[in-house]
């Protein structure tokens, strides 16, 4: 580990300066600048640690260790641009969408191209049991790995072009929910089910001995990593809530997914109520904001209200539509009583 650190002292300094260059647009947003700079400070210094533990990456390949010394500064670089952009943009929603579907699509095709160069070890690449016990059988899940993630990473950059010509707001959830995790998920585990199947083959050949049963820890460890990503999904996609707080001159619609918003009674110039929501018969997109299978906050546009605020339930359909100085504000409730009873109190508040 000494020798490694001796070898690559100087482009350990410049890569840990480059993931903390966004520590220079704190001026704009410093509690953000600050938490992710460190947080990938420690990452990059945490992945640099065990590669340089590892005695089988002395001999590892110069491209592969450039990888892992430019892979958290890069990203580190990405999320702060991401992160500027969706605290300082008003349209920012489909820029992000087409930023992240590029910019994971072209670490994807970086990946997969050092694939193959990755001499096996325990800590870089494709690290499972029956890569780690074999050496042909590591070469050969590297190879095709490479490919698979090359072919998904560009299927990512494809997302991110649909997601930049807007075609509408549902298509570009579909990309975002469903397409590319779907990608993620292919890029893992065809490389995985490849390495078994290669080593199935191998022992029919008689080149490997028959593995024993996996430990029941790793089997567990395995299953409660599946578990923790699929509820991670489920929360993001499909939970939400908002909550209506009725003060003496003003009401404020509080959600923990987007801001808050606070409207004076003074400012709503009128306020309707209506058991179908009249612009689910318009095309239209989300612009900044907050949407997932249950809640639509922030931002939208569409040909009926032109440029317009929502806070709202997917599932329900009625809404009450307020004008605000001028400007529409769509919400409602979980469901037509709810929205009805905030209709009535609403009307009772304004003069």
């Amino acid at each position: 580990m000494k020798e490694m650190l001796k070898n690559y002292k100087g482009k350990l300094i410049l890569s840990s300066l480059v993931t903390l260059l966004p520590l220079f647009a704190g001026i704009l947003f410093w509690r953000e600048a600050l938490i992710l700079s460190g947080s990938f400070l420690a990452a990059h210094l945490l992945c640099l640690f065990f590669v340089f533990h590892d005695k089988k990456n002395r001999n590892q390949s110069k491209k592969a260790l450039g990888l892992v010394f430019w892979l958290c500064p890069m990203m580190s670089l990405f999320c702060t641009a991401c992160t500027y952009m969706a605290l300082s943009e008003t349209d920012a929603s489909y820029v992000l969408m087409t930023l992240m579907c590029f910019g994971f699509g072209l670490l994807f095709v970086v990946c997969g191209n050092y694939f193959p160069k990755f001499r096996q070890n325990s800590t870089m690449g494709i690290r499972i049991k029956w890569t780690l016990q074999n050496e042909e059988n590591w070469n050969a899940t590297h190879r095709l790995g490479g490919k698979v993630w090359v072919i998904c990473g560009l299927f990512m950059m494809v997302c991110g072009f649909f997601a930049s010509i807007r075609l509408s707001d549902s298509f570009s959830l579909f990309l975002s929910a469903a397409v590319f995790p779907l990608l993620i998920v292919a890029a893992v585990l065809i490389p995985c089910i490849y390495s078994y199947v290669y080593y199935k083959r191998q022992v029919r050949e008689g080149k490997v001995e028959k593995n024993g049963r996996t430990k029941p820890k790793s089997a567990a460890l395995t299953i409660g990593i599946l578990c923790a990503v699929a509820l991670y999904l489920f929360y993001v996609l499909f939970t939400g809530n908002m909550e209506i707080a009725y003060g003496d001159t003003s009401f404020t619609i509080e959600t923990g997914n987007w801001e808050d918003l606070t409207i004076s009674y003074e400012e709503i110039e009128e306020i309707t109520y209506f058991d179908q929501d009249p612009s689910h018969s318009v095309s239209g997109t989300r612009t900044n904001g907050f949407g997932n299978f249950k809640m639509s906050l922030g931002s939208f546009y569409n040909e009926l209200y032109g440029n317009y605020t929502r806070y709202s339930f997917v599932d329900c359909d009625a809404c009450v539509v307020l004008k605000v100085n001028g400007e529409t504000v769509v919400l409602n409730g979980p469901d037509a009583e709810s929205t009805k009873e905030i209709y009535e109190r609403l009307l009772g508040r304004v003069k």
